[in-house]
């Protein structure tokens, strides 16, 4: 395998990575927004103003 074959796969990698991620932040706010429309509030660390 040559070196430009190595960087062309790595980005490939890597672009699969960002995608995955931005499809998996998605489908986070889909659900939140799901439950929150059913009447479901947030709790733990961070979530709640005081």
């Amino acid at each position: 395998m040559t070196s430009e074959n190595v960087a062309g796969r790595e980005a490939v990698e890597s672009a699969a990575v960002v995608s995955a991620k931005a499809v998996g932040d998605q489908l986070i706010d889909e659900m939140v927004s799901r439950a929150q429309a059913e009447g479901l509030q947030p709790t733990g660390e961070g979530c709640c103003s005081s």
